[in-house]
């Protein structure tokens, strides 16, 4: 029988990290904090380099804590950071949820990830319930596109599998399917003329980017494509035809061939409206030209079928009269990034809602239901026994 969680320390355990600030690249503090906390409860913790990488305070914190049982290790994943704004948050606790005082967010992006993570090996270890190998990893830097997990030490893991918990659908909502994002940094370079002395001398990079802006399929492209253009800072003054735009953008598919085509419209967008203009200035041709950057912002996750945590995943929700549903997001997190590098793990809800506001409150009914399921999760696991990773 699967032991019950303690509802209180959960509670409270939430209200004392969400009580830390820990803005992204500023989680010094609430890693600390979890180091200590996590040494108490037996674990081999360990903080890496990402911090240094990308300029934080800290790097990605990772708690080990030994199976008690021959399985295969399993990992149990939240990030440490929050968007603003987040400094002296007072947690407001009510019957059925807990919320900010309004003047800030609350942070159960992501710390009720966090909570349910300590509360549920917390349990286990309690309670001697057979475990597996646990990976807990608490990541740095995820609002800041997900750069924590993606300097993650991934040499230093085990485990092939696990649970992410970031997941502001209701508890039922899975989510086994999000888009590869592809962020693009642009700038357009026309020739600066006087616009009331000599205009045809110049040509108008706010022009050029105009025309291919409206070339462009932006916004849904198809069930599994969006696009956008979010960002244009261009021109000097009124009376200087405009030599130089700069502008940003992202693509996202489920779909990787139906990215990269994306991407490449956008492109040739550009490219078309620079063919268009051509000027003379006196015997010679001026032409616009333009810079087209494009990185990875994360691979796609999918989920498939056959991942042995779904069933369980399932069972568990079936036990506290719910239906799973697997579901698609249009966003990325960290499970994202870890797909890339070979951690199959679906991401729960964990009762956060109207996160990145003021509203933000944490659904209390879901939060102790997902340290339920992840509970029953882990006693499927073990079961299980040396799944091939």
């Amino acid at each position: 029988m699967t032991p019950a969680i303690n509802e209180k320390r959960m509670v409270q355990l939430f209200c004392d990290l969400a009580r830390i600030t820990s803005l992204s690249g500023k989680e010094g503090a609430i890693a600390r904090r979890l180091s200590i906390l996590l040494k108490f409860m037996g674990a081999e913790v360990t903080i890496d380099d990402a911090g240094r990488k990308i300029g934080g305070e800290t790097g990605n914190l990772v708690a080990r804590f030994p199976g008690t049982a021959p399985a295969a290790p399993f990992l149990l994943s939240a990030h440490m950071d929050t968007v603003g704004p987040a400094a002296n948050v007072r947690p407001v606790v009510t019957k059925d949820r807990i919320a900010s005082d309004g003047t800030t967010v609350l942070g159960a992006d992501c710390k009720a990830g966090i909570a349910i993570i300590v509360e549920v090996i917390k349990t286990l270890d309690e309670n001697k319930v057979p475990r597996p190998p646990i990976e807990a990893v608490f990541t740095i830097s995820e609002e800041m596109a997900l750069m924590g997990a993606k300097y993650l030490d991934y040499a230093a893991l085990r485990s092939r599998y696990g649970l992410i918990f970031d997941n502001e659908q209701s508890l039922a909502h899975v989510i086994t399917s999000a888009p590869a994002a592809d962020k693009m940094d642009i700038k357009v370079y026309g020739a600066a003329a006087h616009s009331g002395v000599a205009p045809e001398k110049g040509i108008s990079a706010i022009k050029v980017v105009s025309s291919a802006i409206a070339a462009m399929k932006l916004g849904r492209i198809d069930s599994e494509t969006t696009a956008n253009i979010g960002f244009i800072s261009g021109g000097n003054a009124i009376n200087i035809v405009p030599p130089l735009v700069e502008l940003s953008g992202e693509a996202r598919s489920h779909d990787p061939a139906k990215l990269k085509k994306q991407t490449r419209h956008m492109e040739d967008c550009l490219r078309k409206a620079v063919k268009k203009i051509r000027v003379r200035d006196g015997g010679k041709l001026i032409t616009p030209r333009y810079e087209f950057l494009v990185e990875q912002k994360f691979p796609n996750l999918r989920i498939d079928k056959t991942n042995p945590v779904l069933p369980l995943i399932a069972a568990a929700m079936k036990e506290e009269g719910l239906k799973m549903i697997p579901s698609a997001s249009g966003g990325g997190t960290d499970s994202n990034v870890m797909y890339g590098h070979g951690i199959k793990a679906p991401v729960l809800s964990t009762g956060m809602r109207d996160v990145h506001t003021t509203h933000e409150y944490l659904d209390l009914k879901d939060f102790f239901a997902c340290a339920r399921l992840t509970l029953k999760v882990l006693e499927g696991w073990t079961r299980l026994g040396n799944i091939k990773n």
